[in-house]
Order: C-alpha cells, then sequence, then structure tokens
C-alpha cells in the first residue's frame, strides 16, 4: 500500500522520508531538552516558573504541528511532481493546511514569549523591567492578529477549507506571508537582543562567554529558518506545494524552543558554568540603569573637560580668554592647589572683615614667597676686620 492516498502513479517521486526525518528527528531532540528542562527547574532548581510551563505547552503545539504536517505527506504533501497530485486529495490537503498554520503561529508565539518571561525573571533593574514587560505586550498583540488574520485570510472562510468553493477572495498568499513573516523576524531580532543590557553588566568566564555565543548563533539559525520559510512559500506558490516551507517551519520551532531552554540547563553542569557561588548565580543581574547613567554622565563631563574647544569656550564668556598654561594642560597641579588655598584665605579674609569685596573675591589669588640670600666671601671678611 502507497504511503499517498488515491495515488494513481506509484512510482511517483515524493519527499515524505524527509518530512518524516526530520520533523521527528526535532521532534525527539526539543522533547529531550524540554523534559531536562523540567527535571532542572523542578528536581534541582526546585522552582518552576510560568516560562517553564510555556515552554512545556509549546512542545504540545508544536509535535501537534509535526503530526498534521506528517498527516499531509499522505494526501499528497512533497510530491516531486505537480501532475502526480491525486485532485480528489485536494480538500483534505488544505483543511490539514489551515490547521497545521494555526498550531505554526502558536508555536512561534509560546518559545518567544517564553524567553521574554525568563529574561524578566533575571532582570532587576524596573526600567528594564518594563521595557520587557513592552515587548512582551507587543509580542502578544502581533501574533494575536496574526492569529486572527490567518483564520480569516479568505472570505467566506470554507474558500480557503475547500478549493471547489468558487465564490469569495482571499488574500495573496505570497503577500501575506511575506508581510507577516517580517514582523516575526523583526520580533526574533529583538527579543534576542534584549537580554544585551544584563550581558554587557554582567562578568562571565570565557566557557560562559562561548555559550552564550552558541545561544546567539541558534537564534540566528531559527531567524533564518523564518527567511527561508518566507523564500519557500513564494517559490512554490504556483506548485501549491509547500514542502519547504513546512519543512522550515518545523526547523524553526524546535531550534526555538532549543534555545531558550539551554540557560535553564546551566544547573546540570555545576563544575562548567559555576565556578562560585550558588546555581542560581546565572539568573542573578547586576544591571542598573542609575548606575550606567553616571558612568555616562561621568565620561561625558570627562570628555568635555579634555575639549579644548568646549574650555575655550567656557573661559571666553565667563572669565575671559585662557591662559596658554591651562590650555596646554601646563601648571595642572599648580592651579588646583592655588585654587584650594585661594578659597581658603578668601573664606578666612571674609569672616575677619576684610577683603570682602567683590573685586578681592573674584581676583586672582597669588601667593608671594620672599627669599634673601646672603654672598660672602673670605677675602671680604678679612678686609671688613682690619678696617
Amino acid at each position: 500500500m502507497p504511503w499517498i492516498y488515491n495515488l494513481v502513479n506509484e512510482d511517483a517521486a515524493s519527499n515524505s522520508s524527509v518530512i518524516l526525518g526530520v520533523g521527528v528527528s526535532l521532534t525527539i531532540l526539543s522533547l529531550t531538552i524540554v523534559s531536562l528542562r523540567f527535571y532542572v527547574r523542578g528536581r534541582i532548581v526546585r522552582t518552576v516558573t510560568i516560562d517553564d510551563w510555556i515552554i512545556g505547552v509549546t512542545w504540545i503545539f508544536a509535535f501537534i504541528f509535526v503530526a498534521i504536517t506528517l498527516a499531509q505527506s499522505r494526501w499528497g504533501l512533497g510530491l516531486q511532481d505537480i501532475g502526480d497530485f491525486p485532485l480528489e486529495n485536494l480538500p483534505e490537503s488544505d483543511f490539514l493546511q489551515f490547521v497545521g498554520a494555526t498550531f505554526y503561529i502558536l508555536s512561534i508565539f509560546g518559545f518567544k514569549i517564553s524567553a521574554i518571561f525568563t529574561f524578566l525573571r533575571m532582570a532587576v533593574d524596573l526600567t528594564y523591567r518594563r521595557t520587557i514587560t513592552a515587548l512582551a505586550i507587543a509580542c502578544s498583540m502581533f501574533h494575536f492578529c496574526f492569529f486572527v488574520a490567518q483564520l480569516n485570510r479568505c472570505s467566506p472562510v470554507a474558500k480557503q477549507l475547500d478549493p471547489r468553493v468558487v465564490k469569495g477572495t482571499c488574500l495573496p498568499l505570497v503577500s501575506f506571508s511575506a508581510a507577516m513573516g517580517a514582523f516575526v523576524i523583526l520580533l526574533n531580532i529583538v527579543t534576542m537582543l534584549s537580554p544585551i543590557p544584563i550581558l554587557l553588566h554582567s562578568c562571565f568566564s570565557i566557557r560562559k562567554n562561548l555559550i552564550i555565543g552558541f545561544i546567539f548563533i541558534l537564534g540566528v539559525i531559527v531567524t533564518l529558518a523564518q527567511l527561508m520559510r518566507i523564500l519557500s512559500i513564494s517559490s512554490q506558490a504556483r506548485k501549491n506545494d509547500h514542502y519547504y516551507a513546512l519543512i522550515w517551519s518545523i526547523v524553526e520551532i524546535n531550534l526555538g524552543m532549543i534555545t531558550v531552554s539551554i540557560v535553564p540547563l546551566a544547573p546540570l553542569f555545576p563544575s562548567f558554568f559555576f565556578e562560585r557561588g550558588s546555581i542560581r548565580s546565572l539568573s542573578i543581574s547586576s544591571f542598573d540603569t542609575r548606575r550606567s547613567y553616571d558612568k555616562l554622565k561621568n565620561y561625558l563631563q570627562k570628555m568635555r573637560r579634555q575639549n579644548k574647544t568646549w574650555n575655550r569656550l567656557v573661559m571666553f564668556l565667563g572669565y575671559g580668554m585662557m591662559r596658554k598654561d591651562v590650555e596646554t594642560g601646563e601648571r595642572g597641579d599648580a592651579t588646583r592647589t592655588m585654587s584650594r588655598v585661594g578659597s581658603r584665605m578668601s573664606s578666612r579674609m571674609g569672616h575677619g572683615g576684610v577683603g570682602t569685596s567683590t573685586d578681592e573675591l573674584t581676583g586672582p589669588v597669588i601667593i608671594m614667597k620672599t627669599t634673601e640670600v646672603i654672598v660672602s666671601r673670605d677675602g671680604d671678611e678679612q678686609l671688613s676686620g682690619k678696617g
């Protein structure tokens, strides 16, 4: 019995084995990683949070999506020659395509929102937490709109489920997929870059930096998988076969779940990740917006003090032209010493009632020192003694 239903040409070439291999292997791999994540969070850390539950539900959605894709292969998905596709399989194939798209949207939303909640759990700075919360709201709103638009891409909806329905209109598949895919890629990039403020203010060993780099590489691969999915839809729209698009969708979903589950697995390897401290040290952030702002402010003030043009302008507007020794940086220590001594002398003179005029307070303070040197010779002393 052939794998594809109602197939007339039993020798027709099909890519159903590729769909089966990619779908089953990546599903088993993601199941292993997600199961290890729940083991670590439940038995080692003993804290299962909302991001863990979200990734668990996301895996269920991804499993259903892979199962629907495998079912589509039995109704003709993956046939290399469109002429071998049985026309009586179109209603079932289109219905499975419609249902599978909804679980795909739920899956990509699930692993992104799980990553965002992980970053929110790690954040301690109020401003950063508000930014992550805004990102979570934006991500939720977009995927909700994507979900509703996918369900109502055709009017009436029956036209999307059954190609025999003639009346009605549908949004162009290529344009719709490209527009939604562009927003998905944008959210992937923003989500991938959102933990950078934490990383910039954390001290990690070389091994941890390598793991972080590996996670970012996986994030780039997930984003590229979405891009390849869009290109596959546009290239295969004429043949009404979305084999490559569904393959890239499976890769994107499962790699996304694996990527966001690597950091929670750190307590499994304490000797590798944690040279010191407890197993919770990876979740502790030293990021502080106020401290970062103070560092930036001090840096700008330092650059402003070293800017000769700025100093020349300030001196010209407030005190006249800048002296050459100040402009070139000479007598820096002497100037600071004279300023401190001058301020003390001014305060003492003010308390004594002497020198309290504006000219004396604003005038330059100069420390005068006189040294008397007497030079004598032995011959002069002898002459003066005889006289």
